[in-house]
């Protein structure tokens, strides 16, 4: 699991605060757009700096889930 992606308090790039995490579905399968399963794509999240666009981290949504499952314990 990746716990680095809660350590994260400024960009590593500018030192901003201002940071937002974004979802994307993206398509790990060479299924054409259309054509897709479920099992064709994943859902990713990732940190990024609103100052200057860096990413800082990306993580799965099953690493996600299981960072809430551990901190609701």
């Amino acid at each position: 699991m990746n716990i680095g992606a809660t350590a994260f308090t400024s960009c590593k790039e500018c030192g901003s605060t201002k940071l937002t995490w974004q979802t994307s579905i993206v398509n790990r399968s060479n299924v054409q757009q259309g054509r897709l399963n479920t099992n064709d794509v994943e859902c990713l999240f990732f940190l990024g700096c609103d100052e200057c666009s860096e990413t800082l981290e990306t993580i799965s949504a099953d690493e996600v889930a299981a960072l809430m499952s551990a901190a609701s314990v």
